[in-house]
C-alpha cells in the first residue's frame, strides 16, 4: 500500500513539474522552456520536462556533462542571460534540428542546501529582460521549492509508514508457540531486516561463562561464535546494568564482546534478555554506519527483544533461581542451541570467514567409572569436564554442547586449519593427569573424539552430525 502511495506521489510530482514549466513558457511568451537536473555523481544532466511552441525540438533524456553547453553553467547561483552568437554558438543548441529560431536564453538555477541541483532554461526569439520578469522567475523558483519539499516529505512519510508496517509484521512472527531457541532464531532474522547491512548476534551463558552462540544468517563483521565475554565490553555492561547499551566505536573501542574480536566499527546496540527477572542472554545489533541507529530504529529493536523474552517466559512456569535457560545441569548448551549454530553456519557458508569444526567427545573408560561412582559423582564429573573442555580455556573460540549423558558436542571456530589439532592436543593433555572434581575427588578419565569440518557441500545439520558420530565410532573402535 505504501509503495503504491509513493508511486502516486512521484506521478503527481511529475505532473506538477510539467504544469509549472508550461506556465513559465506561456507567461514569458518564450519559444521553449526546459528543466534539467544536475546529477553530479554520474556527471549527467537529466531531463525532467519541457514545453515548446516549436515543431523542430527534440531533447535527450540524459546528457553527459562534457557533451552539453550547460556544463559551463552548472555552478551558477543567480539567473544568467546568454545571447546566441555572442555567449553561445548556435551549433551547441542541439535540441533544435533544421534551424535555431531563438536568439536569447535565460538560465534559472535551482539551489538546494547551497548546491545547484537543477537548471531551467528559457529560450526566446526576442530578448527577454531579467528585470521585466523578475517576479515571474522568483515565483517559479518558489513553486519548485514547494513542490520538491512536499514530494520529499510525502516520500519520507510513506517510507516511515512502511517501516512501521514491516515492524508490526516482525512482531507478529515472534510467538510463544515456538521453542525458545526458535524464538531467538526468528528474533535475529527479523532484527536483521531492520539492519540489512549490519548484523545480529546472540550471546548466552554456558560452561559458567558468557559466549557468542550464533548470528543472523546474513550478518557481516560478526564477533566469532564461541568468543568469551570480557569485562569492559558492551555485552558485559549490558549484563551488569540490565539495560540496553548503545555506543559509537572510535578506534576499535569500546569492544562489543572481547579484545580478540576482529571488527569493532560503526555502532552497536547491546540489548540484555531479561527473563523471569534474570539475565539470560544479550542480543548484539551492529552496523558500520552509526546513522542507521535513529531513535525509532533503536525503539523497534529493543521492543522486539522484549517481545521475544516474554514469548519465552510464557512457557517456562517458575524457573529455579540460578538455572541457566539454554544449558543442561552440566553447563553444556542444549542440543537446540548447537543445532541452531550449525544451521546458521551452513546458511552463512558464502560469507563465512573461519574454519568451523563440529565434534563429539565421550568418556572412554565410562564403564569403569560407573562401577565405582555414585550418580552425584558422575554428574559432578560431567559438569567438571564441560568447564575444562571450554575452548576459551586454551585461547580458542568455541563452546561445548550436550548430546547425551557422557557424550558432549563441541563447535570450534579457527582462523587456521592447524588450530583444531592444537586444541585437540591441549584438550587431551588435560587428561594425562587425574581430573579433580569440585569435592576434591580425583579420577583418571580417558576421552575419545570424532569430528568433521563444515564444508561447502554440507547443506544439512543431520548430515554433519552423522559424519561426526561415524568419526567418533571409529575413534572408539581404534582405541579398543
Amino acid at each position: 500500500m505504501a509503495i503504491k502511495r509513493e508511486e502516486k506521489a512521484l506521478l503527481e510530482f511529475k505532473h506538477i513539474m510539467d504544469d509549472v514549466v508550461h506556465l513559465l513558457q506561456k507567461s514569458t511568451n518564450a519559444e521553449t522552456v526546459y528543466l534539467y537536473w544536475v546529477n553530479r555523481s554520474r556527471e549527467q544532466f537529466v531531463l525532467e520536462t519541457n514545453s515548446t511552441s516549436q515543431p523542430n525540438v527534440m531533447f535527450q533524456d540524459r546528457v553527459n556533462f562534457e557533451q552539453f553547453y550547460l556544463n559551463n553553467y552548472k555552478d551558477i547561483q543567480q539567473p544568467k542571460e546568454l545571447t546566441v552568437g555572442v555567449d553561445i554558438d548556435k551549433d551547441e543548441l542541439r535540441h533544435y534540428y533544421d534551424s535555431v529560431p531563438i536568439h536569447n536564453l535565460i538560465l534559472i538555477p535551482f539551489i538546494n542546501n547551497g548546491e545547484l541541483v537543477a537548471i531551467t532554461v528559457v529560450e526566446s526569439a526576442d530578448k527577454i529582460q531579467l528585470t521585466e520578469y523578475e517576479e515571474t522567475f522568483s515565483a517559479y523558483r518558489d513553486a519548485l521549492i514547494n513542490v520538491l519539499n512536499t514530494y520529499l516529505e510525502l516520500t519520507d512519510l510513506y517510507e516511515n509508514q512502511q517501516e512501521w508496517v514491516d515492524y508490526e509484521e516482525s512482531m507478529n512472527k515472534i510467538e510463544p508457540k515456538h521453542h525458545k531457541v526458535e524464538i531467538l532464531d526468528h528474533l535475529v532474522e527479523e532484527m536483521q531486516k531492520i539492519i540489512p547491512n549490519g548484523g545480529v548476534s546472540v550471546l548466552l551463558r554456558g560452561m559458567d561463562v558468557w559466549t557468542t552462540v550464533f548470528h543472523s544468517s546474513s550478518a557481516v563483521n560478526t564477533p566469532s561464535v564461541g568468543l568469551k565475554v570480557e569485562e569492559k565490553s558492551m555485552v558485559h555492561d549490558a549484563l551488569e546494568k540490565g539495560e540496553p547499551q548503545f555506543s559509537i566505536h572510535f578506534n576499535q573501542n569500546p569492544k562489543r564482546v572481547a579484545t580478540d574480536e576482529m571488527y569493532t566499527e560503526g555502532a552497536t546496540l547491546a540489548i540484555p534478555m531479561i527473563i523471569s527477572g534474570r539475565r539470560h542472554g544479550v542480543v548484539l545489533v551492529y552496523d558500520e554506519n552509526p546513522l542507521v541507529f535513529k531513535e525509532s530504529i533503536k525503539h523497534q529493536l529493543i521492543n522486539l527483544v522484549r517481545v521475544a523474552t516474554l514469548s519465552i517466559q510464557v512457557n517456562l512456569g517458575k524457573l529455579p533461581i540460578g538455572q541457566d535457560l539454554f544449558t543442561t545441569d552440566y553447563g553444556s548448551f542444549i542440543p537446540e542451541v548447537w543445532e541452531k549454530t550449525l544451521e546458521k553456519e551452513i546458511q552463512r557458508t558464502p560469507i563465512r570467514e573461519k574454519h568451523v569444526w563440529f565434534g563429539l567427545i565421550t568418556i572412554d573408560n565410562l564403564q569403569s567409572l560407573r562401577s565405582r561412582l555414585r550418580l552425584e559423582d558422575l554428574n559432578r564429573l560431567q559438569k567438571t569436564l564441560v568447564k575444562k573442555l571450554n575452548p576459551s580455556n586454551f585461547g580458542f573460540e568455541g563452546y561445548i554442547g550436550f548430546n547425551s549423558d557422557y557424550v558432549f558436542t563441541y563447535l570450534l571456530f579457527t582462523d587456521e586449519k592447524d588450530h583444531h589439532k592444537e586444541w585437540m592436543k591441549a584438550a587431551n593433555g588435560l587428561f594425562k593427569e587425574p581430573v579433580e572434581l569440585s569435592d576434591g575427588q580425583k579420577l583418571d578419565v580417558d576421552i575419545r573424539c570424532g569430528y568433521t569440518e563444515l564444508k561447502k557441500r554440507d547443506t544439512d545439520v543431520h548430515h554433519v552430525v552423522t559424519k561426526a558420530k561415524k568419526a567418533l565410532s571409529e575413534a572408539v573402535k581404534t582405541a579398543v
